[in-house]
């Protein structure tokens, strides 16, 4: 059984997660895109106007309605990784004892 491991460290995140946020909202955002693709597909395949062609519709309106938060989970994501270095720069660093 695979144990969690937290961060002592909760300054915010560092350059060093830059890269692993980044693949990850990538492949989120490749996954939606096939998703997409391939209900489209099932939906030019369907009767026009039956039930499952309609609901196949409403499905793929739904996540195409999630695709612009990509763009804003990106930018807090940006935000958070900035923040974490000026606070390591500005004294939250190993130095934070100081008066």
């Amino acid at each position: 059984m695979r144990t969690l491991i937290f961060r002592k460290d909760k300054r915010g995140l560092g350059i060093g997660d830059i890269y692993p946020s980044i693949l990850t909202i990538a492949l989120v955002a490749i996954l939606i895109a096939i998703v997409l693709y391939v209900l489209g597909q099932f939906g030019n395949q369907m009767v026009n106007g039956s039930l499952s062609q309609n609901a196949t519709t409403l499905v793929q309106q739904q996540i195409s309605n999630f695709v612009p938060w990509i763009g804003i989970i990106l930018l807090i994501v940006a935000a958070a990784i900035v923040l974490g270095v000026l606070i390591n720069a500005l004294g939250g660093g190993a130095n934070s004892n100081r008066v």
